[in-house]
């Protein structure tokens, strides 16, 4: 279980969610999975989910005619999607807890895409040490528009 500190600036809970973008840049999607859990897997494992977002992606604008990626450095990300999101967000925590949430454009086969991980975090009132941190999904939503289109 991964916590974000209660009292935590934006720039603590986005650097907590940089150091999660670099385990998905090695590939270990597994890891990403058992620490922060996939909350979109359905019936499908978490790792599993999370391998085939990334690798299912399709941009004909930033990547055109390519089809295989994986997440790589956001230190040294160039080019691609020209206005890359890296947000954090806090709420009054709602009905299931939620109390904020970092929307992070992934950079893909080297360069910026519109491929989001979206980081959630909860109040859970039994640990006062910080909300605890999951992946909620990553999804294009421009990608779900082409196919839906």
């Amino acid at each position: 279980m991964v916590l974000v500190p209660r009292d935590a600036l934006d720039e603590t809970v986005m650097d907590i969610a940089r150091n999660w973008v670099d385990v998905l840049a090695t590939g270990d999607y597994e890891t990403v999975a058992t620490e922060l859990g996939y909350l979109i897997a359905f019936d499908e494992p978490s790792g599993t989910c999370i391998r085939r977002q990334i690798e299912s992606y399709r941009s004909p604008d930033y990547y055109p005619g390519v089809d295989t990626f994986t997440v790589t450095s956001w230190r040294t990300a160039k080019g691609g999607y020209p206005a890359p999101r890296h947000q954090v967000t806090w709420f009054e925590p709602n009905d299931i807890g939620m109390v904020g949430v970092v929307v992070f454009d992934l950079p893909l086969n080297g360069k910026w895409s519109d491929l989001t991980a979206y980081f959630v975090y909860f109040d859970n009132k039994k640990l006062e040490e910080g909300y605890v941190l999951c992946l909620e999904e990553i999804k294009s939503v421009a990608q779900m528009h082409r196919e839906q289109a």
